[in-house]
């Protein structure tokens, strides 16, 4: 009878060889064979830190491409201002004029004047930014709160039109994650209704929680890859990112989901598009009314405005040609909106591929109160700590998108808690707070409010705590709805904080004026001979402007 055969020495040094075979191969170096290079191979990365040199800065980020337009853009804007100035300077010839000097600030605001005489070397040297502080919010306007006009906006709670708000960014807040926790938690507070803006179509429709959106027939352009476009579209793109182009009877199907608050149902439907030749548009409201639009053909984007309580929208194109749908915007006539534009895998950058002339006139269109920049996961690298050229291009972006809404309060969002493994654990990746440095450098330098997002989660090591929560998705990076319910929280909170904050102020102004009127009537009462003199103002009421081909279009 045979014995059986004891192969465990055997197998122990073939496993022993193996496990040598990978060390040996994770070491070695990138090798290139003329412009071929074979990336380096490490199958025991979870065991061995690979040390290597850090990533230069240059190359932390996508879009490197976008900058040439961003400095086009500057030039163009330097030019224009130095043109103005001149103007200015030869009409005013060295006169005196009042300048305000802002003052770091608490809860109040101290302003006062000084006299300064133009072209003094003191006049010309910017204003240093304020700093006001509200929770995680920093304001460093210059010449009082850049958040002034969103607060105002909200204070006048029965205003002729929505408060809105554009949030622009990237995978961070797609599918609606943050947004429409805010959305819902302001029109909590303040009314209003519907999902905001909706494209056309979109690759990433099934991942957005907030609408059941299906379509056909539609190719959708990205704007981060412009230059692969056809040319007549390259100079097309709105800040939402995409172009949709129909075929012929492509259609467009959209409905807000019932489980969320506010968002079933629409009191304004708002389609946007470019008509540049005889596209016929099919309406479908609440699958029984129908409609039928022949706008006039032209370059300029145009707003279709159909009013009546809407759950649901269909769209149906005929005869596309020359026919570019940007989305359809869903919202009240008053109360507040807000409108997601994610762009995934965004540094912010692509928004150069934008035009401006569009930007503006949907701006216009929109009449954006607040528009929030939230970029920087696609920048990070574990292994660089400092951005500075990130910043600089930053500082581009923001100054754009001044440009393209000058009459918006601008807020940009830091980045969240990263985590990156170390020693078998997760811990806050170190670039985050050299991200965060970096944005809020970019938010003083330009004048606008910064919020952050990494202390409001709990600061170091937060985002492991919300994985553990399951708030946050297990690549460590991205939260899921509830971790986004969380930070909206906080973030309205402190909105509410600074409109509390500015109502205070305003009261406290005009309970001055009162003293200040009732001691002047006062003193007129007990100086004999007094004449009073009362001097009618005329003033022009505000004008809400909005572009439509729908005879039944409100603001």
């Amino acid at each position: 009878m045979n014995r059986k055969q004891d192969y465990t020495g055997r197998s122990f040094l073939i496993t022993v060889f193996v496990i040598l075979f990978l060390l040996g191969i994770s070491r070695i170096p990138k090798v290139t064979f003329g412009k071929t290079t074979l990336k380096k191979i490490n199958i025991l990365s979870d065991l061995i830190q690979d040390e290597h040199e850090p990533i230069p800065e240059t190359n932390l980020y996508f879009d490197t491409t976008f900058l040439a337009e961003g400095e086009a853009l500057e030039a163009e804007a330097r030019a224009a201002a130095d043109s103005q100035a001149e103007k200015q300077t030869a009409q005013t010839n060295a006169r005196t004029v009042q300048a305000t000097v802002p003052h770091t600030r608490d809860d109040s605001r101290h302003e006062s004047s000084a006299e300064v005489q133009r072209g003094d070397s003191a006049a010309e040297q910017p204003p240093a930014p304020v700093v006001e502080r509200i929770g995680f919010l920093e304001d460093f306007g210059t010449d009082g709160p850049s958040m002034l006009h969103f607060y105002d906006a909200l204070l006048k709670k029965e205003g002729k039109r929505p408060v809105r708000i554009a949030v622009l960014g990237d995978s961070f807040i797609e599918g609606d994650i943050i947004t429409a926790d805010i959305r819902e938690q302001l029109q909590d507070l303040y009314g209003g209704g519907g999902v905001g803006f909706v494209p056309f179509s979109s690759p990433i429709a099934q991942f957005r929680g907030t609408v059941r959106h299906t379509f056909d027939g539609w190719t959708t352009l990205d704007v981060k890859n412009a230059r692969q476009a056809p040319e007549e579209y390259r100079d097309k793109f709105f800040v939402s990112g995409s172009l949709c182009i129909p075929d012929e009877g492509a259609s467009v199907q959209m409905k807000g989901v019932m489980f969320r608050k506010h968002i079933d149902r629409a009191s304004v439907a708002r389609l946007i598009f470019t008509n540049r030749e005889r596209t016929t548009i099919h309406v479908t409201i609440n699958d029984t009314i129908h409609k039928v639009y022949n706008p006039e053909p032209g370059p300029e984007v145009q707003q279709i405005d159909i009013h009546t309580p809407i759950r649901s929208l269909e769209v149906r194109i005929a005869n596309p040609a020359g026919f570019i749908g940007y989305g359809i915007v869903f919202e009240n006539k008053n109360g507040v909106s807000l409108d997601n534009y994610s762009i995934r895998g965004n540094s912010g950058l692509a928004l150069f591929g934008t035009n401006a002339a569009v930007n503006a006139r949907i701006g216009a269109m929109r009449g954006y109160d607040l528009i929030i920049l939230q970029y920087g996961l696609n920048v990070m690298s574990a292994d660089v700590l400092h951005y500075g050229s990130y910043e600089k291009a930053f500082i581009k972006v923001i100054n754009y998108m001044k440009r393209c809404f000058p009459n918006s309060s601008i807020l940009v969002m830091g980045v969240c808690d990263r985590s990156t493994q170390r020693d078998g654990e997760f811990v806050t990746m170190p670039a985050v707070r050299g991200m965060i440095e970096a944005q809020r450098n970019a938010a003083r330098e330009t004048g606008v409010a910064f919020w952050n997002t990494f202390e409001a989660m709990g600061g170091e090591n937060s985002m492991v705590e919300f994985v553990r929560k399951n708030w946050a998705a297990k690549d460590y990076t991205h939260l899921g709805y509830a971790g986004g319910k969380f930070i909206a929280g906080k973030l309205v909170g402190n909105w509410m904080q600074g409109v509390e904050a500015e109502q205070q102020r305003r009261d406290r102004i005009e309970e001055e004026r009162r003293k200040n009127e009732m001691l002047h009537y006062n003193r007129n009462d007990t100086i004999p001979g007094t004449i009073e003199t009362e001097t009618e103002m005329d003033s022009d009421a505000d004008a809400d402007t909005t572009f439509t081909t729908n005879e039944f279009a409100q603001p």
